[in-house]
């Protein structure tokens, strides 16, 4: 069987060193091996981690052993046991009994706290009554919005604080975007389970399959980041038309299919689209006004 990535390394070891007689089993539990191996046989951290965990608890498995930088994201999933080393020898080790288990440090566990605590505030908006009064109507109601002022007007720094106004995220909410996350390599870079709504925006020189989803691995865009968020399109008239018609059907299905070679991979794509431009390319179309210079 071909395989493909890296997180099927330790399993392979494993299985290699158990066919050869160097592995003697003293545990008769049933485990799932999930790691990378370098070259010197320590163990690397890897993406997805947390919806492999999903499926081995869904698949009946009751343990599971993974790098030991991985086991915050694994211990999200409740009802399995979760096993963190950082080399191959350690792992044969504790699989022949030679070596007792000792639980990972609090700094490898992922903080379940569940304050929202964004850095910005809706209330810094100041003087733009009749905006306002629209962004809590399209966010009250999920809608799509286009603001269309002039250069510092107000809309990038309102458009940041939208997710603030928006309802927290449920645990199930929360749980979908952190798989996301996972199998985007990007979950490492969060203090734990994301319960913020995500809030992305992509520069308008932005490729389609960075937008809507690709590459090799069949990887989410910044439309699947976004879910459960908003999607931010500032100067949405710079962007390509290709780019923009992609966008059309993943708002319609709320999902998006990505294929390529190897992969057919369909991620979640539930967002509020909030987009700004300015009414010209000058920025000031309407304003009579002279400048000098």
């Amino acid at each position: 069987m071909k395989k493909s990535g890296s997180h099927f390394d330790l399993a392979i070891a494993l299985g290699l060193l158990l066919e050869t007689n160097q592995l003697k089993l003293s545990k008769t539990e049933e485990y799932c091996y999930v790691g990378e191996l370098s070259l010197n046989a320590s163990l690397r951290s890897c993406a997805g981690i947390l919806p492999m965990t999903i499926a081995a608890k869904k698949a009946g498995i009751r343990n599971i052993i993974v790098p030991i930088d991985n086991v915050r994201e694994a211990s999200l999933v409740k009802g399995i046991n979760i096993f963190g080393f950082d080399s191959l020898i350690h792992t044969v080790e504790f699989l022949e009994g030679k070596r007792a288990y000792t639980p990972v440090p609090d700094k490898h566990v992922f903080n379940e706290k569940r304050d929202d605590e964004y850095q910005l505030d809706f209330k810094d908006v100041q003087g733009q009554d009749a905006l306002i009064e629209y962004i809590v109507v399209a966010a009250s109601g999920g809608h799509n919005l286009l603001m269309i002022g002039s250069p510092g007007c107000g809309k990038s720094m309102i458009a940041k604080r939208i997710p603030t106004i928006l309802p927290s995220m449920t645990d199930e909410e929360a749980l979908e975007v952190t798989k996301i996350y996972s199998v985007a390599g990007i979950l490492r870079e969060k203090e734990g389970l994301v319960v913020e709504r995500p809030f992305r925006a992509p520069h308008h020189n932005a490729s389609t399959n960075s937008l809507i989803g690709g590459g090799n691995d069949a990887t989410p865009g910044e439309i699947s980041l976004a879910h459960n968020g908003v999607l931010f399109l500032d100067e949405i008239a710079e962007f390509g038309k290709k780019t923009l018609e992609a966008l059309r059907q993943p708002m319609e299905d709320q999902k998006v299919t990505i294929s390529r070679v190897k992969y057919t991979n369909t991620y979640p794509a539930s967002f509020m689209l909030a987009a700004a431009m300015n009414p010209c390319p000058c920025g000031f179309y309407g304003f009579n006004k002279l400048f000098t210079g």
